[in-house]
């Protein structure tokens, strides 16, 4: 097998590293990480290499943010081993961000590379990770075609579907029976009970039902994806966001509904119960008194600009510090105030570099625009000459609809 000798293979000090994408890959794969480790060990005999460091982990080629992969760029500069010894080299890097990071310590150090299974070209080695991520990218457009392709002809393209069906033959869904009725139990709980989600959560785990994850406990989160589930009135959609890999992890982009692609799933609800159970959801979620504890002038108003997800409240009671070894927390006389990203929040993307801006900060700019407009009325003429009637009444039909909103307070 063909290899790179950087340095002459003397007595050197080798650090080894295995990693795999996934943990399915590193348990019973035929390039899991046991059996890189015992390629990779038996070519450090060989040579005459002592392993002075281990890292193994379960993570992308793409992104330098792993962290086996920063702990050995760290002991690399602080002098510990000679040489870098992979199975593959696509096990160090499939991208341009983590080739990069590898090639300034060892070009610094004086670090060499060597690989099991292929040779590596020191010179050569960035471009060839940047190839790879291209080549991923490309693999992973044809899947996702291939995907929607199925979705398109009825069939369920992904490994998961909502909670109370199943995947049948020829991936078509089916209903899980018992499943299925805790379902409707959730959304009777909702429309002829009149609960909210916590309460309805604390009904379901009371009595002792299981959720569909085994060992997970029941909450008012979960309880909300479930009666906003379009699968349980027929449809279940395809396609809602794209997710795309970065440096600093997976990206996720909203996509136009026009995009999605509708999948006819066997109702669980019919839908005059499954609308009821938004109107009720969306009047919980104005109307609660958990949403009024710390006044946000913007709240339900601000979005994202990265992933177009909502930015809730958020307040910060206590903070803590660490002095001579040990912290103190204490609470602030006065809440700090943010707005944070949902996507951040609840989805653990990274779309922003910073997920909260300081309420205060956003609402000052906010209502120094809303002054600067009504200081100037003649800027208000020419907004409402520029209106004109809509397909729903315009001014008259927004009165009649808040009106009937008001009757049902």
């Amino acid at each position: 097998m063909p290899r790179t000798n950087n340095h002459q293979a003397e007595q050197r000090r080798a650090a080894i590293y295995a990693r795999v994408s996934d943990k399915s890959q590193a348990e019973d794969d035929k390039t899991s990480i046991s059996e890189q480790l015992g390629d990779m060990e038996r070519y450090c005999e060989e040579r005459g290499y002592a392993i002075t460091a281990r890292y193994q982990e379960v993570g992308r080629g793409w992104s330098k943010s792993r962290p086996e992969f920063q702990r050995m760029l760290a002991d690399a500069a602080s002098g510990r081993f000679d040489v870098i010894v992979c199975w593959k080299s696509d096990r160090l890097s499939r991208g341009m961000y983590p080739a990069a990071a590898l090639m300034e310590v060892v070009e610094e150090h004086r670090i060499g590379i060597e690989a099991v299974m292929d040779a590596i070209d020191m010179k050569t080695f960035g471009l060839m990770a940047a190839i790879g991520k291209i080549e991923l990218d490309n693999f992973r457009e044809r899947a996702s075609m291939g995907k929607r392709g199925a979705a398109k002809q009825g069939r369920i393209p992904v490994s998961n579907v909502p909670d109370g069906y199943r995947i049948a033959e020829g991936r078509t869904p089916e209903i899980d029976e018992e499943r299925a009725e805790v379902i409707r139990r959730v959304f009777r709980h909702s429309v002829h009970d009149g609960m909210g989600a916590p309460a309805i959560a604390a009904a379901i785990e009371a009595d002792g039902v299981p959720t569909a994850r085994p060992g997970a406990r029941w909450h008012a989160a979960q309880v909300n994806r479930i009666l906003r589930n379009e699968a349980y009135k027929g449809t279940w959609w395809y396609g809602k966001a794209r997710h795309t890999a970065t440096d600093t992890g997976m990206r996720r982009h909203r996509q136009p509904r026009e995009r999605w692609v509708g999948i006819p799933f066997p109702p669980l609800v019919d839908e005059e119960t499954w609308e009821r159970a938004q109107e009720l959801r969306k009047r919980r979620l104005t109307r609660s008194p958990r949403n009024t504890k710390t006044f946000h002038l913007l709240q339900h108003l601000v979005r994202c600009s990265e992933c177009g997800m909502l930015m809730g409240p958020n307040v910060t009671r206590s903070q803590s510090t660490r002095k001579g070894g040990k912290r103190y927390s204490y609470r602030l006389k006065t809440p700090r105030r943010y707005y944070q990203c949902y996507g951040s929040r609840a989805h653990r993307l990274r779309c922003r570099e910073h997920p909260m801006i300081r309420a205060e900060r956003l609402e000052e700019l906010v209502w120094g625009e809303v002054r600067r407009v009504l200081e100037q009325p003649e800027l208000i003429a020419a907004g409402l000459a520029a209106l004109e009637p809509d397909e729903d009444g315009g001014l008259e039909g927004e009165i009649a609809r808040t009106e009937r909103e008001l009757e049902g307070v």
